[in-house]
């Protein structure tokens, strides 16, 4: 079920009751209202034939005219009266107009309905006390009965219920028309929505957009046509980042392949001689195994590097949280310096210390290397290596400096040392190459910049900048 039909039908559904509704109220209401104005009329001809001036007009005339005829004379005959009525004297009929129902000749004060032949009556009467003259202790009783047929009442009603279902026939379809219209018109969007969708979709290329143009007369299908280009976006990237993964691991294999070997190598190479020579002395064996347990310890290293960049390639959004940087930091060097033996990281945090939106893990991952780095690849002993890191806030970004008093790196190998299994000529370590890599890489999903530059101290520097989520002090992202 489509739905431009769903939105027909229940419009249409909607305005039936309405109409329904609204003919059953306004019917009773007419049909009241039809009531009361007979009532109203029934009453308004009592009191004018109640009225002193008009009953005493009446008696006379009727005196008159009795003797000249003897009969009992017509009102029509003397007075323009449009409703039948009919005046009693002391219970007998006095004075009439033509057209009164032939009911009962009398009747109690007060409205009354009779039904005779078919025909339905609303009558109304009142009776008078008239002093026969001036000063007279008698009085004549003057009855008033009128009555009108309320068949006018069914037959306006009838009218008005033919009148009004065709009008609703008509609103009903009309109302179902210009919805279906109407909805068509407002779906028109949608449908040319869903055909870019489509094309894209079929064409399987994530650099196309829908257009996000005037034409989409609806604020909503321009709302709904940037998410979705916000969607294929984040496709375009994700899809842009697996690729790259892809071919990065080509490669990577090749360089891994070369890593792994040397060290393996070494290793059955050494544990061979042992084997083929028991001869050798015990400190020449335990030098062998010393090597032995060195290039395991490299490849323990290299391994559990290779893990940590393919949790970084394959990390979302979903993991990224607030992260303060100052506890995070100083816990990493008191770290290293406790690994290796000595080393003095000065730490240089503004008050208060900023946040930062990111991966906590993979902050982690970054700091330590650069830590590691800086020991490993230094040209001097861990107890006279001096770290110094100066955190900064400048506008929306948190800069991070580390300098160290180490070998620094050639001005030609600062970017070849960022690439994976890289490591630069003057590098006194026996590392895997890949320690920086993981700098950048952290470095790249948190959507900020690194370089290394020379550093005072006579080392490297490693400058980084991140986008920065709050200043705590004022609350403001």
């Amino acid at each position: 079920m489509s739905f431009r039909f769903l939105i027909t039908s229940l419009v249409f559904f909607v305005v039936t009751l309405i109409v329904i509704l609204s003919g059953t109220v306004i019917n009773q209401l007419t049909e009241e209202d039809l009531r009361k104005q007979i009532d109203a009329r029934l009453t308004w001809q009592v009191q004018a034939v109640s009225s002193e001036g008009t009953l005493s007009t009446i008696l006379n005339l009727r005196r008159f005219v009795q003797r000249q005829i003897g009969t009992n004379p017509s009102l029509d005959n003397l007075f323009d009266v449009q409703i039948p009525t009919r005046i009693f004297l002391n219970n007998e009929l006095f004075i009439y107009t033509d057209g009164f129902p032939q009911i009962v000749t009398t009747a109690s004060n007060g409205y009354s309905n009779v039904s005779l032949e078919g025909q339905e009556w609303r009558g109304l009467t009142k009776t008078l006390q008239i002093p026969r003259g001036r000063g007279a202790i008698t009085s004549d009783q003057i009855g008033i009965q009128v009555a009108m047929s309320r068949d006018f009442i069914s037959t306006t009603m009838q009218d008005f219920r033919k009148r009004f279902i065709s009008v609703g026939v008509v609103s009903v379809l009309l109302s179902a028309l210009v919805t279906w219209l109407l909805c068509g018109a407002l779906l028109r969007p949608l449908r040319r929505l869903q055909g870019y969708a489509e094309n894209v979709n079929d064409s399987s290329d994530l650099s196309v957009r829908i257009p996000e143009d005037s034409l989409y007369s609806l604020s909503e299908v321009r709302i709904l046509s940037k998410s979705l280009n916000s969607m294929i976006s984040r496709l375009e990237f994700s899809s842009t980042r697996t690729e790259k993964a892809l071919e990065t691991s080509r490669g990577f294999a090749s360089n891994l392949a070369h890593e792994l070997r040397t060290p393996l190598t070494s290793m059955k190479m050494n544990l061979e001689l042992l084997e083929r020579h028991e001869e050798i002395p015990a400190t020449e064996k335990r030098n062998i195994l010393n090597e032995v347990i060195v290039q395991q310890d490299r490849l323990f290293s290299t391994l559990e590097s290779l893990r940590l960049l393919a949790r970084g390639d394959l990390s979302e959004i979903s993991v990224f949280e607030e992260v303060d940087l100052a506890p995070l930091v100083n816990e990493l060097s008191a770290r290293q310096i406790s690994n290796h033996g000595g080393g003095d990281i000065d730490i240089q945090f503004p008050d208060p210390p900023p946040l930062i939106f990111g991966w906590r893990e993979g902050l982690t991952v970054l700091f330590n290397n650069l830590l590691e780095n800086a020991y490993v690849h230094s040209n001097v002993s861990p107890e006279q290596l001096e770290i110094l890191i100066n955190v900064s806030v400048e506008e929306k970004w948190v800069r991070l400096t580390v300098d160290d008093n180490g070998i620094g790196v050639k001005k030609h190998e600062r970017k070849i040392v960022l690439d994976r299994f890289k490591r630069g000529s003057d590098s006194y370590g026996q590392g895997s190459g890949l320690g920086l890599s993981l700098v950048t890489q952290q470095v790249e999903i948190h959507s900020g910049t690194i370089e290394i530059t020379e550093s005072s101290m006579g080392g490297a520097r490693v400058e980084i900048a991140l986008p920065i989520i709050m200043d705590p002090e004022s609350d403001q992202i």
